[in-house]
């Protein structure tokens, strides 16, 4: 069968970061060290060689792709220092970008200042329409929700998830088809819906439990299990989720604004996600921050913008409700709960088309792996 390549994709994806493939000579040495690929999976060097010759759809529709942790032994241990895993995170930041129906992701990726510009337009355009029906900041007790009115943050946050609703059911629907399209192309037959559960639970113990990214770590014996990189990202992972609980839960069983109990169980797991997402944040800036390790010595701005707009997200949100309880009005509270409201939705708003689009790519990814192994079982 005829297939198309596309001479300058390597070209393309080298924008998204910094590696040098051209000098892979395809040993097989990264697929042999690699903890992951195992029985018919030969990543990342099959990667490399789609990456190589152009063949740009293959590339795009390899569930392997997300799969990969880029735990940084491949890169340690290539012997022509072709960088095999950043070629992986460039890959993957490429395949956010052609997800992307709006173009926003390769303005955010292409540059610094395209990243900055985004990112401070938004956030004014959100102080805005937040400071359009601003209420006073009198009162004896602080009443944040009145200084920004309750109805104005639901509608907005109904309007939010909406757009991001779009972004995601865009870019999951590109990456099916893709997927399908290779499955046909390749012979396989159609996964088999006995399958489908199974396929959905592994996805989601693997997501939550980071099995496989444990794996990766087994060789930090000297490294405590709270510092190692597998826990720090599953801190951030369980830490938003318990967040994202909590809002939902708050969102949708009382009106926005209406007093909680200080050890209401809501307010305790919000407080307890907020401190476990900020402790993996911290460690993850701090590694990326001392290079301490291949993967984190090849950090972008990408990556460092996701970090830092999720810990600012985090602290002030938690510094929001300890000004709460305070006796008393205060500029600082209004000020702080305002700038979390403004990042928070930033945050959420730029999911499909940061870095953080990797919490639904790489479940949906491993879904759908597991989907294909469970039907051919």
């Amino acid at each position: 069968m005829t297939q198309m390549v596309d001479v300058s994709l390597l070209a393309r994806i080298r924008r998204y970061g910094a590696f040098n493939v051209n000098a892979c000579f395809n040993c097989g040495n990264c697929t042999a060290v690699c903890r992951l690929s195992k029985d018919e999976d030969t990543f990342p060097r099959r990667l490399i060689r789609y990456g190589q010759v152009g063949m740009e759809d293959r590339l795009l529709a390899e569930k392997d792709l997300w799969r990969c942790y880029n735990c940084g032994e491949c890169t340690r241990t290539c012997p022509r220092q072709a960088a095999p895993g950043e070629f992986m995170a460039a890959a993957r930041r490429y395949a956010i970008s052609r997800n992307d129906i709006t173009g926003l992701a390769r303005l955010l990726y292409g540059a610094v200042w395209g990243h900055v510009s985004a990112f401070l337009l938004l956030s004014a355009l959100l102080t805005l329409l937040m400071l359009w029906q601003k209420g006073d900041m009198n009162g004896r007790q602080l009443a944040l929700f009145k200084f920004i009115p309750g109805p104005v943050v639901h509608d907005m946050g109904l309007v939010i998830f909406g757009l991001i609703g779009i972004g995601l059911i865009a870019g999951v629907t590109t990456m099916l088809v893709r997927a399908h399209r290779r499955n046909r192309a390749a012979g396989k037959p159609a996964p088999a819906l006995r399958a489908l559960i199974p396929a959905v639970l592994y996805a989601a113990g693997e997501s939550l439990g980071q099995a496989r990214y444990r794996e990766c770590d087994t060789d930090r014996v000297n490294e405590p299990w709270y510092a190692r990189p597998w826990f720090a990202h599953a801190a951030m992972l369980w830490g938003f989720l318990g967040l994202l609980i909590a809002t939902i839960v708050d969102f949708v069983s009382k009106p926005i604004g209406t007093p909680v109990a200080f050890f209401s169980p809501v307010r305790l797991l919000g407080t307890l996600a907020g401190l476990l997402c900020l402790y993996g944040v911290s460690v993850v800036i701090f590694r990326r921050a001392q290079k301490s390790d291949v993967p984190y010595a090849g950090s972008r701005f990408s990556d460092w913008f996701f970090l830092l707009l999720l810990g600012a997200v985090v602290l002030t949100g938690l510094v929001t409700e300890l000004v709460v309880y305070l006796p008393g009005s205060s500029v600082f509270a209004y000020v702080v709960f305002l700038v979390h409201m403004i990042l928070a939705m930033d945050l959420v708003l730029l999911l499909p088309v940061t870095k953080f689009a990797h919490a639904v790519y790489r479940p949906l990814a491993l879904f759908l792996h597991r989907w294909q192994e469970l039907s051919r079982a």
